[in-house]
């Protein structure tokens, strides 16, 4: 597996078992879309890059490459920072997010969507201070049904710098008390529930980073790049 050496640590670029998941067959995770410039900031992008897979026995084109970095190292309770620009472009779906194996546990410090309109701005008369559509997720364990228990998708209010040309923190407070999240320095999830904690309590989690389309992206070359500053790393 291909891996680069970034902001202290060591990543591959692609995910741990493999280049493509079997259930978001429209991009691959692509070596070439992943760089690193002479100022040490990341560059992770999306563009068409037609590659051919088999699953599940069948032969399937994936149409986008798309950037993305795995870490090497598995990381405990700690304080977890990436500063980072969003892509612009249509149906994009870029991510900050640590999961322990086997999965789940999830923890989604974001997920940004963008619109037709290539931006994270949203208008929602029932959240009005949820201005930018990069929302929280957590997963904590399966039910007996094998199916994930999925604490729902959040957003709160992170300012009014918009996240696609301004350099923006997004951090996750991981300890056995708590699990905040911060963007651009607003909290915008904490949990402190012990029994939602349980389901971490003396985990390892895989940092991920990556630039991503939706569903059905556009046609079109869909050249965009998600541009991440720094990584911080400080065990609690």
């Amino acid at each position: 597996m291909n891996t680069i050496e970034w902001s202290g640590y060591k990543w591959i670029t692609q995910e741990r078992w493999g280049e493509i998941h079997k259930s978001k067959s429209w991009c691959w995770y692509d070596k070439e879309r992943v760089k690193v410039d002479d100022k040490n900031y990341l560059h992770l992008e999306t563009l068409k890059h037609p590659k051919e897979f088999v699953l599940g026995g069948e032969s399937v084109t994936s149409t986008y490459g798309v950037g993305l970095v795995s870490s090497v190292d598995d990381f405990g309770y700690g304080y977890f920072e990436i500063e980072a620009k969003l892509p612009t472009g249509k149906k994009l779906w870029p991510a900050f997010w640590m999961w322990s194996g086997p999965w789940p546990p999830e923890i989604d410090i974001f997920e940004g969507y963008t619109d037709n309109r290539e931006g994270y701005l949203k208008f929602n008369r029932f959240n009005p201070l949820g201005w930018w559509n990069i929302p929280t997720n957590i997963w904590t364990h399966k039910k007996e049904n094998g199916k994930a228990v999925n604490l729902k998708a959040r957003t709160g209010f992170c300012g009014f710098d918009d996240p696609a040309k301004k350099f923006l923190k997004y951090s996750c407070l991981w300890t056995e008390d708590v699990l905040e999240i911060k963007h651009n320095g607003y909290v915008v999830r904490k949990i402190t529930d012990p029994k939602q904690l349980e389901h971490f309590k003396g985990k390892k989690m895989n940092v991920i980073i990556n630039n991503h389309f939706q569903p059905y992206p556009p046609e079109g070359d869909n050249y965009s790049d998600f541009i991440v500053k720094s990584f911080k790393y400080e065990k609690a």
